[in-house]
């Protein structure tokens, strides 16, 4: 529901009376069009079975991240019940059930650990922030339940709360160098064995010395993360990014006893949790396929398909899964879907992430973490929640109305690049007629994108940096729609990772590491080189190039090829731009909202406030976001 946020008239006597230009006066009015997607993060998060609040066995608890709020909550597939316990944190990753019967839950900024009563329904913030941790990663508990351990980051910390003298320690950087200790698990003689990132290792803590060792071989150190980690029996899984090896060690010798590759239908193996001493069970990422292995098989079998995230098996026929926002219980004996029901919303939405407008009028958006984009009708005013756009987690980074009508986007995680055509239904995967059709992900290790544009010769340009280690680069990418062919240059830029680009009819305009350039499609090179730093970079109407970036606002002249205007922006440099209807541009910063006018490149202010990511419909109405809400500008001379 659009509600008005503020309405006030802001004069522009002191900025005509200093640039000399533009109206004396103009209104505008902000609509607080609504949080833009509820979608919570389960991606995370580890679950588990407990009792009920009334005593029942078999309740399925997960906690979920929210940029607005975490919360625990648990569903009863059996009776229905549902409990909903909001943490005093956004998130919670890691979870683990002791002795007590209590659940204890990892928190995410704060890094502290809590304890949930299910009985009282009474939460406790044990701490552990205190130690330097801002996450818990992920939870395990002793082999009696006895002891609870948690991973941290970024202190790459393990934290040890004992059930019997009611006290947390923290036993110290599992890793003189790295900060994530970024998974858990507990082995049948009471070893924790700790996944270590960005740059791999596989360490164990003996709780009896007090010591603790690598168990990686050399052959994977680099590799960025020890991911996954899971005890069963006498043995130990690990999964290795980005390889995607896994390995499974004997818990006694602490060497690996075997090593499986990627599954045939997925990224890589996720361990569940659940199943009898020495077998295991993954599901595939992406795919969401339900494997089970038993030490000493070749290969996993296949046991149900597209289940999502499955968290925990129970009885060796129970699947407890998470698809997107559903709970799924599956029956692997009968095949069967037995329960499906959304589990929970965010409070008050999720963080937005970028905002483009589109052909077909409407500007399309995307949420933090959650996969999740969205559209806002300028008409009504009301925001659509599309859903998930891509079998991956993550979120989309930068999105592009192209001229074509579709709208081109770029992911996290692996710099997945997609196309969604509005006019079609809504489909999402890899075959032609998916809508979002998954176009790949531009490889060269590259993992987070920062800009994306449709180019003159109908092909995709793509700016992106690496993350955890994934590369020593950032990169600029051509990737063709149609046949899914893809050119990476590391190069263009100091770092390679170029944060903005727009094309015109003839040539491609980038930025990144301090500089700006011409790329020529017909001839794949850089054309023009210039020093300028660049924070945001728009295509005006009549084909210049028009940017802000240290303090300044300029002007380039694709006809002249070259900066053809500089000046001061009193403003503050912009972080996104875009054109508008009025011939004009618009910029914003988290502090104002600016004008700038066509031809004389003179800048005046519109709001004194400002917010995050920019886009224009078709009337000249200004989008943008605060937190989790899509706010509107309107401007009446």
């Amino acid at each position: 529901m659009k509600r008005p946020y503020l309405a006030w008239t802001v004069c522009l006597l002191s900025f005509c009376s200093e640039f000399g230009t533009g109206p004396p006066c103009r209104a505008a009015e902000i609509e607080d069009l609504g949080v833009a997607v509820r979608a919570v993060v389960f991606g995370n998060s580890q679950g588990c079975l407990a009792e009920s609040p009334q005593g029942h066995p078999g309740m399925f608890y997960i906690p979920y991240y929210s940029t607005t709020g975490g919360a625990l909550v648990g569903i009863d597939p059996r009776s229905g019940q549902h409990v909903h316990i909001p943490l005093p944190s956004q998130g919670g990753y890691g979870t683990a059930v002791g002795a007590d019967g209590a659940l204890y839950v990892g928190g995410v900024s704060p890094g502290d650990l809590y304890r949930f009563e299910p009985s009282t329904g009474k939460i406790e913030n044990l701490g552990g922030s205190r130690f330097g941790g801002t996450y818990v990663w992920a939870c395990a508990a002793s082999p009696d339940g006895m002891k609870i351990y948690a991973a941290c980051y970024p202190t790459a910390g393990v934290l040890e709360y004992d059930l019997a003298s009611r006290t947390l320690r923290d036993l110290g950087r599992m890793s003189p160098s790295e900060q994530y200790a970024r998974s858990i698990a507990v082995d049948v003689l009471g070893k924790v064995w700790v996944g270590i990132g960005t740059h791999a290792d596989l360490v164990v803590y003996d709780p009896q010395t007090e010591e603790h060792r690598s168990v990686l071989p050399q052959e994977y150190k680099h590799n960025s993360c020890a991911y996954d980690v899971y005890a069963s029996g006498d043995h130990v899984f690990a999964e290795l990014l980005y390889d995607h090896k896994h390995l499974i060690y004997d818990t006694r010798t602490e060497q690996p006893a075997a090593v499986l590759g990627q599954p045939p239908d997925g990224l890589s193996y996720m361990a569940a949790r659940g199943g009898k001493e020495g077998c295991f069970y993954f599901h595939a990422t992406l795919s969401g396929t339900l494997y089970r292995y038993r030490v000493g098989q070749p290969e996993p079998e296949k046991l149900a398909e597209r289940l999502g995230q499955v968290a925990v098996v129970d009885g060796d026929r129970y699947a407890y899964a998470i698809d997107d926002q559903d709970f799924v219980l599956y029956d692997l004996t009968e095949q069967r879907a037995l329960v499906r029901r959304k589990l929970a919303e965010a409070r008050d939405g999720m963080a937005l992430f970028s905002l483009a407008a589109a052909g077909d009028g409407k500007i399309y958006g995307s949420t933090y973490i959650n996969m999740h984009m969205f559209s806002v009708d300028p008409q009504t005013g009301t925001i659509d929640d599309l859903g998930k756009a891509l079998r991956w987690g993550g979120q989309i980074d930068s999105m592009h109305g192209g001229r074509d009508g579709k709208v081109y986007m770029g992911s996290y995680v692996h710099a997945v690049v997609s196309a969604y055509d509005p006019t079609r239904p809504w489909k999402i995967g890899t075959d032609r007629d998916s809508n979002p059709r998954e176009i790949g992900p531009v490889g060269s290790g590259q993992y987070r994108t920062r800009s994306i544009t449709l180019g003159p010769d109908g092909r995709v340009y793509v700016g992106s940096i690496p993350s955890y280690n994934s590369a020593p680069t950032g990169a600029f990418s051509r990737v063709d729609p149609e046949s899914g062919e893809i050119r990476t240059w590391l190069d263009l830029v100091p770092g390679g990772a170029v944060d903005h680009v727009v094309a015109d009819e003839h040539y491609l305009y980038g930025a990144g590491g301090g500089k700006l350039f011409v790329f020529d499609p017909e001839q794949a090179k850089v054309v023009l080189t210039l020093d300028l730093p660049v924070s945001a970079l728009v295509l005006a109407p009549g084909g210049r190039i028009v940017g802000t970036g240290g303090g300044k606002l300029f002007v380039f002249s694709p006809s002249e090829m070259r900066v053809t205007h500089t000046a001061d922006n009193p403003l503050a440099d912009f972080t996104h731009m875009c054109p508008a209807p009025d011939g004009n541009l618009y910029g914003i910063n988290p502090s104002r909202i600016g004008r700038i006018v066509a031809e004389t490149w003179q800048v005046d202010e519109v709001a004194a406030e400002g917010g995050t990511f920019l886009a224009a419909d078709q009337e000249g109405r200004l989008y943008f976001g605060r937190g989790s809400h899509v706010l509107r500008l309107s401007l009446k001379q």
